[in-house]
């Protein structure tokens, strides 16, 4: 991680409870809250709802995730996910969730993936971000077609991130599943923007 580079947290239900102001003092510059999972149904919807606008006017830039159930079909998973997240002008771009494979073929999972990510940027005029790890991606046979996404890759414990192959830069980089952060009891996943604050505004809705 590089000092002063903005860093940021991703939620889901099982942070429960967030005191976005906290957060916001603590020095967090950005979240992406999962809002949705499969292509229907998500019971922990609601969270999304209840934290983004407050989020927002914490001054938090913020932004819904999708994660990718392997097996369902893409364009209904990212419609299910623009109908619950509702992306904003000025909201932190979408970010697609792809580390589950949920019994489904790479090649499904490929094909579906990509209609997901080609249905929101169609939805909010810009790519959207691709969340995986080297390891999952290469399981998925290293495939083509993604790369052209802004990456938001997870490794853990280590100075600078494995990157998938496809991919020279990543976007963020979530370095830590166990991080503290002002406002969010327990542990937290924390992340960092690989760029200055200005350069951030660019994945912005």
């Amino acid at each position: 991680m590089a000092d002063g580079n903005p860093q940021g947290i991703d939620v889901s239900h099982f942070q429960g409870d967030v005191d976005w102001n906290k957060v916001a003092a603590g020095g967090q510059s950005f979240v992406s809250i999962k809002a949705t999972q499969g292509q229907s149904g998500y019971s922990a919807a609601s969270y999304y709802t209840n934290n983004i606008e407050r989020a927002r006017e914490a001054d938090l830039i913020s932004g819904g995730y999708h994660f990718f159930t392997g097996g369902d079909d893409g364009k209904a998973q990212a419609d299910y996910f623009l109908s619950v997240a509702k992306p904003k002008p000025g909201d932190l771009l979408p970010m697609l969730d792809l580390e589950e494979t949920n019994g489904a073929s790479a090649s499904v999972i490929v094909e579906e993936a990509l209609a997901w990510l080609s249905a929101v940027e169609k939805a909010v005029g810009k790519k959207p971000f691709l969340y995986t790890t080297a390891s999952f991606f290469a399981g998925i046979g290293n495939p083509s077609g993604f790369e052209d996404y802004p990456l938001w890759v997870a490794n853990y414990g280590v100075s600078k991130p494995h990157m998938p192959q496809g991919w020279k830069i990543y976007t963020i980089w979530q370095h830590s599943q166990s991080g503290s952060c002002s406002g969010v009891s327990g542990n937290v996943d924390m992340d960092s923007f690989n760029g200055p604050r200005s350069t951030l505004d660019v994945f912005r809705v």
